[in-house]
């Protein structure tokens, strides 16, 4: 027999709510959303969910908060690389989490990967640099021995390609043409 509505309330009062302070937390990393809105609707979420079959509530619960971040940057149609790292969601996975939810953010993990191998070589060593080794710009211009104009401008450039790959559903906007890193590859052949 499923859990009645007093028992589910009891059980995310009991289970979830205590995570509350730790996932504000975690949200506060993204920019541009109302955390408040985020733990609602995450709230709701969990309220409706089938909780006989979770095992770790707190992992649930980042769970599907990062999936409410993710649909409201997808709706709002804006996304930074530094929001996306944050989307590694290994460490907060619940073990029995949804198989297809899992697989959903496997895929879009590996078509980051994949938008950062295809980058140009010295756009994505300095996107790298920049936005997974923290480094300043004058930090990354020193190690690549490039003036830090040129450091703005390629990491300008593997955002933008960026944002056109997940800004909306990336493969219904990437052109005929071979999308954004083939055309960056295009600009960077002629300047060099």
């Amino acid at each position: 027999m499923p859990p009645s509505d007093d028992e589910r309330i009891a059980w995310v009062a009991s289970q979830v709510l205590p995570h509350e302070a730790a996932l504000r937390t975690w949200l506060r990393r993204f920019r541009d959303i109302d955390i408040d809105d985020i733990v609602q609707d995450s709230y709701e979420a969990m309220i409706t969910a089938d909780i006989a079959g979770i095992r770790n509530p707190r992992a649930y619960l980042f769970t599907v908060a990062r999936s409410v971040v993710l649909r409201h940057y997808r709706r709002a149609r804006i996304i930074s690389i530094t929001t996306l790292t944050d989307f590694d969601a290994r460490s907060i996975m619940d073990e029995g989490a949804d198989a297809e939810r899992t697989f959903g953010a496997r895929q879009e993990l590996a078509r980051l990967y994949t938008f950062i191998e295809e980058l140009p070589q010295r756009c994505r060593h300095i996107l790298l640099h920049r936005k997974i080794d923290g480094l300043s710009q004058r930090e990354v211009a020193q190690r690549l021995g490039v003036s830090e104009s040129v450091v703005e401008k390629q990491l300008a450039r593997a955002l933008r390609a960026l944002d056109a790959l997940f800004g909306e559903t990336g493969a219904e906007r990437r052109p005929a043409d071979g999308g954004p890193v083939r055309a960056a590859r295009r600009r960077d052949a002629g300047k060099s």
